[in-house]
């Protein structure tokens, strides 16, 4: 019986390196996830991490309930096996309590005329013999007996240990129930938020290109209503300051390039956004714009949201487009040089100061980089 026991207790220790286990991998997950929230990681990489911690907690919660089911069933198994040996134990006892009375009270009533009798000693000798033959038996199953009793006692020592362990494991299980369900509820929440963001990002970028298209139409009105004095040109000029400086041109402000021109893809959302123009950051807020070559102001002011905007002809053949400036210090129809002031820089989308910078040639828009230095 003893064995038993300790096959039992063998079987919960293995149990709980696997437990351990679980638990090691839930908590790793557990920590990743709040690694990639601190440093802010992609939205997809959240979600991965979210998805790898349900699983674990259902892997741990799921292990948790099969142990306690095993522990369930050996608990019913040594109730049923202790209630059969405490009453063969209390069978027994009494059936060699009884038996040893019987056999000390016929010894003590042995008859004199039995002893003389032809051969009654040998006969009483044999007979007390084998009464003592049956005593030392009675003995030691009553020796046996208590060592039953020892085991009984383990096992109501095991018993409790076991049925502590499963008490244990139902709130262990219960706390492991309760972190799914919040982990289910807050993946439902970022995804619910994630979607709300992607279509977000999805109307921002269908109102980018409609802006896009909106500038691409006005800056054409803008060319068809000069005057004839400056007549807008319907070929490229040969001595083309742009052309003629290409790689060459000054950068309107320094600072760096966080929006490229043509085609941009959300690397969260997937969202595709087409750039006539490139926005350039810098670092503080209202520095100076200069104009990249001569020309004449054909517009300043506010546009839509692209807040406070110029557009420059070079009378080459060239336009150019300066467009979230925080300040004007330039008019319409007014004459300017290459690096003359235009204003200051404003906030671009997305809060950081800069400006965005569009070059056109005859009326297509063209890469700003190939020409800035």
């Amino acid at each position: 019986m003893g064995h038993g026991v300790l096959a039992i207790i063998c079987m919960v220790l293995l149990g709980d390196a696997g437990i351990d286990g679980l638990a090691a991998r839930l908590e790793q997950t557990r920590v990743y996830l709040e690694e990639l929230e601190g440093r802010q990681a992609s939205s997809e990489e959240i979600l991965m991490g979210i998805h790898e911690h349900l699983g674990a907690a259902r892997g741990y919660y799921n292990e948790l309930a099969a142990r306690e089911a095993r522990l369930t069933m050996d608990i019913h198994s040594i109730d049923q096996r202790w209630f059969l040996t405490d009453s063969s134990r209390a069978e027994l006892e009494s059936g060699v309590e009884d038996y040893i009375l019987f056999l000390y009270s016929h010894r003590r009533l042995v008859e004199s005329s039995v002893l003389f009798a032809p051969g009654g000693i040998s006969r009483y000798l044999r007979r007390m013999s084998f009464m003592d033959h049956l005593t030392e038996n009675a003995i030691e199953r009553m020796q046996y007996l208590e060592q039953s009793g020892d085991s009984l006692s383990e096992y109501r020592d095991s018993l409790e240990i076991l049925v502590e362990d499963a008490r244990v494991l139902r709130l262990q299980m219960e706390d492991a129930q309760e972190r799914i369900y919040r982990e289910e509820e807050r993946q439902t929440l970022f995804r619910q938020s994630l979607e709300s963001e992607i279509v977000a990002a999805r109307d921002s970028a269908e109102a980018m290109e409609q802006r896009m298209q909106q500038l691409s139409a006005f800056v054409t009105t803008l060319r068809s209503g000069v005057s004839s004095a400056s007549a807008p040109s319907t070929d490229v000029s040969s001595s083309a300051y742009l052309a003629v400086n290409r790689g060459e041109v000054g950068w309107p402000v320094r600072g760096s390039v966080i929006r490229g021109f043509g085609v941009d893809q959300d690397p969260v959302y997937g969202t595709e956004t087409i750039s006539n123009g490139i926005s350039i950051a810098v670092t503080g807020t209202s520095v100076r714009v200069s104009t990249i070559g001569p020309g004449v102001v054909i517009y300043a002011r506010e546009f839509l949201n692209m807040g406070r905007m110029v557009v420059l002809d070079h009378l080459d053949g060239y336009y150019s487009v300066y467009a979230h400036l925080g300040s004007l210090e330039v008019s319409r129809n007014e004459t300017v040089s290459t690096g003359s002031f235009l204003g200051l820089t404003g906030p671009l989308p997305g809060g950081r100061s800069g400006c965005y910078l569009e070059i056109r040639r005859v009326g297509e828009p063209v890469n700003p980089l190939e020409y800035l230095e």
